[in-house]
């Protein structure tokens, strides 16, 4: 697995009530004789979703972003009842862009504390390769066991978005259902030109219909690029408002609607809420009431919208899906 520095990041819409962890805080000794227990995904209690009897033609396999920020634990217990009910917020706020259209499989992983930032780079490769063994066994797993042929998405959120970018650019080319992928939903990491030209295999979707292709974005107000964790020098991105990659400037009147959350878990939707146009790598969006993107305690930097990549653009995600799943259709035998 790769080892590199990872920037990881609380990603969970607004009804969230936290304060952002310092990495610096206080954290017990880093012990690997402690670490929990691997999930077996051929159990279902490894699984927070996964279908008994898939009804859609279509999957989604999906990976929650950072959910575990105490200063207790460096890699999440998957069978702490809190934990998976943290995920389980995700899949409900996140993952559901993808309701009624496809049958939706959420491993539980053993994910990095946010703490880890603060680690140098040789204290955090075994927790690396922790988070992305676990997330690669499943994707294996659920290939091989689950799949059984159908066209799939990958999708994910932050640390989510991090693990299965680094794994596409590690692996894609070698699985053998290159040929399934319908599109990858990563937003809240970075693509940049120089990962794509060292791995071919993978390729940013410049279409609403392209297929087999990865959607990458991070939503900032114009000018907060720099202040951006998750947005590396060089990243690419895609416009969910208009699905092509130029800088050109996408008005609101193209947003079908921002979807909000509440502490009920209770959606509103706004129509027209945001407008977007990529500058410097970063989706510059212009939101109708900027007070909506507020989390209490604020865990990134002012005009760094990173917790409502998904809600910004909720009913355009939506929308695209099933056009990119009308779009494999047309070109498959077999689907």
């Amino acid at each position: 697995m790769k080892n590199r520095k990872l920037l990881i990041f609380f990603s969970l819409t607004a009804f969230i009530r936290i304060a952002f962890l310092n990495p610096c805080q206080a954290m017990p000794p880093l012990d690997l004789h402690t670490v929990p227990v691997a999930p077996d995904y051929a159990l279902q209690e490894s699984w927070l979703a996964k279908p008994t009897a898939p009804t859609a033609p279509v999957d989604v396999f999906f990976v929650y972003p950072t959910v575990l920020f105490n200063d207790t634990d460096w890699i999440m217990d998957t069978a702490r009842p809190d934990m998976r009910a943290a995920a389980q917020i995700t899949i409900d706020t996140q993952a559901a862009v993808f309701e009624g259209q496809a049958n939706v499989y959420v491993p539980m992983y053993r994910q990095m504390n946010i703490a880890g930032l603060g680690l140098s780079d040789a204290d955090a490769a075994p927790l690396h390769e922790i988070i992305h063994s676990d997330v690669w066994r499943a994707l294996t797993h659920y290939l091989k066991h689950e799949n059984r042929g159908r066209p799939f998405f990958l999708a994910g959120h932050s640390q989510g978005s991090m693990i299965l970018t680094d794994l596409m650019l590690e692996h894609w080319g070698t699985t053998g259902a290159e040929a399934q992928l319908i599109a990858a939903l990563l937003p809240g990491w970075s693509l940049t030109s120089a990962d794509l030209a060292a791995h071919p295999a993978v390729r940013m979707c410049g279409r609403s219909d392209q297929t087999g292709c990865v959607i990458s974005y991070n939503s900032v107000a114009d000018g907060r690029q720099s202040a951006a964790p998750t947005l590396k020098s060089g990243a690419l991105a895609v416009n969910p408002l208009s699905w092509s990659m130029d800088g050109a400037f996408v008005p609101a009147e193209k947003n079908l609607g921002s979807v909000f959350f509440d502490a009920d878990g209770k959606a509103k939707t706004y129509p027209y809420f945001t407008s977007a146009r990529i500058v410097a790598g970063g989706l510059v969006v212009r939101p109708e009431n900027v007070d909506l993107l507020a989390v209490e305690g604020g865990h990134f930097p002012e005009g760094v919208y990173h917790a409502f990549d998904y809600s910004l653009f909720f009913l355009n995600l939506k929308a695209n899906i099933a056009e990119r799943i009308e779009a494999f259709r047309l070109k498959s035998s077999t689907f």
